[in-house]
Order: C-alpha cells, then sequence, then structure tokens
C-alpha cells in the first residue's frame, strides 16, 4: 500500500527559517563575485580589512533587503484571510526546525542580533577607517544599519501579526464596516511607530501576551535607537571627518 503524504497546511514561503536561508545564500553568492572581481583586478586586495569590511556590509545588508522585501511580498501578496490564517497557524504551532536551527525561532532575538551587528560593523569600520581613509565606509555603515532597523521592525510586525492571528486581540483605531480586519501591512505601520517613537502607535494590544510583545519591542528599539544608531552616526561622522 502507498501511504500518501499529507498536503503541507503552511507553504514553505510563509517560514521564517526558509526565506532567511535563501537571503543567507544569496548574500553569500553577491560576496563571492565581488571576492573574484577583487581578485581579478588585485589579488593582494583580498587581504586587506577594508575589503573584508566592505563584504561585511554588503553581505549584511544584502541579506536584510532580500529577508525582508521577501516577507513583505509573502504576506502582502496573499489575501488577507489567507495570510491570517497562516499566521495563526504559525504561532500556534510555534517555529520549525529550520527557524529554530538558523536563529528565527524568537522575533525579538532576530532584532537583538540585529542591534547587535549594526554596533558590531561600526566600531570595525571606525577602526579600519580611520587607517584605510575610505569615503565608502560611512555610507556602507549607515546601510548596515538603516537595514538591520529594517529587520527589527519586520520581526515585531510578524510577531504582532501572529498574536493577533491566533486570537490575542490587537485592535486598532479604524472602521472595522469600512477597513475591515488589520491586516499584515498594518502591524508593520505598528511596528515602525513603536520602533521610532516607543509604544505610542496605532495597535492597542488587549491581552497581556500583545502587551508583553509591546514590551519587549519598546525596550530593544530605544536601545537601538539610543546606542546604535547615536554610536553609528557618531563613527560615521569620525570616519568623515578624518579622511
Amino acid at each position: 500500500m502507498i501511504r500518501r503524504r499529507s498536503p503541507r497546511t503552511i507553504p514553505l514561503r510563509y517560514d521564517d527559517g526558509f526565506r532567511g536561508a535563501i537571503a543567507m545564500v544569496a548574500s553569500f553568492l553577491v560576496l563571492l563575485i565581488v571576492a573574484l572581481a577583487v581578485a581579478l583586478t588585485d589579488l593582494g586586495a583580498l587581504r586587506d580589512l577594508p575589503w573584508f569590511m566592505t563584504g561585511a556590509c554588503l553581505g549584511l545588508a544584502g541579506f536584510s533587503f532580500i529577508f525582508v522585501i521577501w516577507t513583505h511580498r509573502v504576506f502582502t501578496g496573499a489575501s488577507p484571510e489567507e495570510a491570517k490564517r497562516i499566521a495563526g497557524k504559525q504561532y500556534l504551532q510555534g517555529p520549525s526546525r529550520i527557524s529554530r536551527l538558523l536563529g528565527f525561532g524568537d522575533e525579538g532575538n532576530w532584532a537583538l542580533t540585529a542591534a547587535a551587528t549594526a554596533l558590531v560593523v561600526a566600531i570595525a569600520a571606525a577602526a579600519i577607517g580611520a587607517r584605510s581613509g575610505g569615503l565608502w565606509l560611512p555610507v556602507l555603515v549607515l546601510a548596515t544599519a538603516a537595514s538591520s532597523w529594517a529587520t527589527m521592525v519586520y520581526a515585531f510586525a510578524l510577531r504582532y501579526f501572529r498574536l493577533h492571528s491566533a486570537g490575542e486581540c490587537i485592535e486598532f483605531d479604524l472602521d472595522p464596516e469600512t477597513e475591515g480586519e488589520p491586516r499584515f501591512i498594518d502591524f508593520v505601520s505598528m511596528s515602525v511607530m513603536v520602533s521610532s517613537v516607543g509604544a505610542l502607535s496605532a495597535g492597542h494590544p488587549r491581552t497581556r501576551a500583545g502587551l508583553a510583545a509591546v514590551r519587549t519591542h519598546t525596550f530593544i528599539a530605544f536601545a537601538f535607537n539610543a546606542l546604535v544608531v547615536a554610536m553609528t552616526v557618531s563613527l560615521v561622522t569620525a570616519l568623515i571627518t578624518s579622511v
């Protein structure tokens, strides 16, 4: 008797670990192409720290760009009902094995990792830029910090959307008769507001789970804006003036 596999209830493209893995591979391929181009022109340049820093910034920013754009298209491209159904299932089932393996099991961890990465890149670029005097480093550092901030925004947008879809109600100041149920893009707007100005946003959690998510997001966003952004701007300024 041939056993048939049960149909996949959640398409693979909705899995955070799957999108993250593809983004990692794509960013690695871009770095490999850049390294090969540099090697063909000047093999000795590959041993220089500025080129290594350039590759690191391009890789991190490229990964965040691919992951964020793909996540946005996946969850906004589906019908609101389908996206809500899938998000609710993801919350109840928990992260997949590949998501846990690659560190995508908890959205808060993404934001912390993104913030720490942006900070390390800024500090390393300051040390390297002071010796090399390259004007390209400030641009790459700012791009890395911006992409890390965007990763934090979409990580918590996914958390809010999944919480709401699973029954942890988050209300918006929208007319339900004309606007209908909240959509993923509404939670992106909520995440942008919390990431920018703290807990003040258009979304209002009505359960302790939702309130805990906002509390965690507010803390991480405050640390990111106060420490990472401020230090990045300061170090970029120092890089520019040292040229």
